[in-house]
């Protein structure tokens, strides 16, 4: 039985340049994302919040200083992938995500004083980070990805997924055709890894596996 109060334990992997927090670390939040975290000049840029509102004690428990934390970036902004943001709110961070999707991050954590990829400070972090975000709609209206073409590395969210599968488009604000136009977007990538939102990482053959999740799309999905 785990004492109450005791410190958290998280599920920790490295994936090249980023640490990974396993979505399972946050089981008693119910559901939750994986969460993933990169160093630049000394400062982190942590990618989604986790479904847990206590996020910065499992950033702490996994070697990440509040100190050194230099801002959030959002695939897309349902509770599960966003409510994390509570436990970091005192530190004054920058919150990057989609314009098309703040209204649906607000609906569980308020206004955060969010920023869009397209502004001024969105393109510089990105560009320090040496990714690009790419659009793709169908999850959710705002749902992102983020590539680095040198790494070929993809951070999905919940657009797709290892194993051939795909993002749920029958809730409010998915759509069947974006997702299909999404998934053949990411397919022309050149893609090794890729880090979702849950599930495991995968490490190898990314490509190939977004491609399998476009023709399984293909064959459930109405155009």
């Amino acid at each position: 039985m785990t004492a109450p109060n005791a410190a958290p334990q998280p599920l920790v992997s490295r994936i090249g340049r980023f640490l990974a927090i396993h979505e399972e670390s946050f089981a008693g939040a119910g559901i939750s994302s994986n969460v993933y975290v990169t160093e630049h000049d000394g400062r982190y840029y942590v990618f989604d919040a986790s479904g847990s509102p206590d996020l910065l004690s499992y950033l702490e428990a996994a070697g990440i200083s509040r100190g050194y934390i230099a801002g959030a970036i959002l695939t897309h902004g349902h509770y599960d992938h966003v409510t994390g943001l509570r436990s970091l709110a005192g530190l004054d961070l920058p919150v990057f995500i989609s314009k098309s999707d703040v209204k649906l991050m607000e609906s569980t954590v308020g206004k955060v004083g969010a920023k869009g990829f397209e502004s001024p400070a969105g393109a510089s972090v990105l560009e320090s980070l040496s990714l690009t975000s790419i659009s793709t709609p169908g999850h959710t209206p705002g749902s992102t990805c983020f590539y680095s073409e040198r790494e070929g590395l993809l951070i999905s969210g919940d657009t797709v997924f290892p194993g051939g599968y795909f993002g749920r488009t029958d809730l409010p604000g998915g759509s069947d055709a974006e997702m299909l136009a999404s998934l053949e977007r990411l397919s022309k990538l050149g893609v090794s890894m890729m880090l979702p939102g849950h599930d495991m990482p995968l490490l190898e053959g990314a490509s190939e596996s977004i491609r399998s999740s476009l023709e399984y799309a293909r064959s459930l999905l109405r155009p």
